[in-house]
């Protein structure tokens, strides 16, 4: 079982609006509209790999309702806890005429105490059955950036293998639980070391120094040029396929997906790395966000080149 928190749902819009710009009036005839949030992305891919996945967090109103039928559509097994207000929506404008991709995102509603407890139960509950557990995205009003810490910890005392996917003190305050892996990008690093990296050395310097503070594993994605794996005793790069890219959101979703997917099935590190990496791909060749065709991901795994390479240079 690979359990997905999804603390802060969203409904996902999508326009496709060529030459956008801010302050111009756009007639869209067709938007895109589908369950998200960076958990939501992660179970649903999970689910078209065919993996068991369950879907923990919150929802309000009815776009939370929505986004709860639609996600439970996929197969996962959903537990949202019901709070007041409304889900949040986020729109993405597409604009391929710059090739440029602007998001407008929600705050979504706030987590009272008596919400929180009602989770803390359903997760103590369903995280004795999980081999994997996902923390992934932002979270909602009402939680500290110390929420993921918490909840690692306590998959940690069950050997569940944590992974977490998040920014800023969020990210830090993980870390310190010593999850099994993260998955930050290029961006995401930088602002935890403060430091812009212009060398794959800093990269993969860096990286160790994650694994140092009891991290095992560091996937780090680069977007074009490729994704980094570093654990204590290895570090593999794997470089970009040739692919038709549409739209990347939603990409590193399904890099986690695939990863997540490998580590429940037991594969060695190297090709989970590398269905995470095909996942990735895969999604870009979609409109929509967190969608992978499952035939392609097997031809982009064959097409994927990782390379062994070495930590000390």
């Amino acid at each position: 079982m690979i359990t997905v928190l999804s603390l802060s749902p969203a409904v996902d819009k999508i326009y496709m609006i060529d030459d956008f710009s801010a302050g111009g009036l756009y007639r869209v005839g067709n938007c895109l509209q589908s369950p998200g949030g960076k958990g939501i992305n992660v179970a649903r891919v999970a689910r078209m790999l065919e993996g068991d996945a369950a879907v923990l967090g919150f929802k309000a109103g009815g776009t939370g309702k929505w986004l709860e039928e639609s996600t439970a559509c996929t197969g996962a097994r959903t537990f949202f806890i019901e709070v007041e207000g409304q889900s949040r929506t986020n729109n993405n404008i597409i604009d391929k005429v710059n090739n440029v991709e602007t998001e407008i995102l929600e705050e979504g509603p706030e987590i009272s105490g008596d919400a929180w407890e009602a989770f803390w139960e359903v997760f103590c509950q369903e995280i004795t059955a999980s081999k994997v557990l996902v923390c992934s995205g932002g979270l909602p009003k009402g939680l500290g950036a110390e929420t993921y810490s918490k909840l690692i910890k306590e998959a940690n005392k069950l050997g569940v293998k944590t992974i977490l996917d998040a920014s800023g003190e969020i990210l830090k305050q993980g870390i310190s639980a010593e999850p099994y892996l993260i998955k930050p990008n290029l961006r995401e690093l930088s602002e935890y070391f403060d430091m812009q990296f212009t060398t794959e050395a800093q990269i993969l310097e860096a990286c160790k120094g994650i694994i140092n503070k009891g991290v095992k594993v560091v996937v780090t994605s680069m977007g074009a040029e490729g994704a980094l794996l570093v654990s204590e005793n290895t570090a593999y790069k794997a470089y970009p396929v040739d692919v038709n890219v549409i739209n990347t959101i939603g990409s590193g979703d399904s890099m986690v997906a695939g990863i997540s997917y490998g580590i429940a099935e037991g594969l060695p590190v190297k090709e989970c790395f590398r269905l995470g990496a095909a996942c990735a791909a895969s999604n870009t060749e979609f409109v929509e966000i967190g969608l992978i065709n499952t035939e392609r991901v097997n031809v982009l795994k064959r097409e994927l080149v990782i390379e062994e390479i070495n930590v000390c240079k």
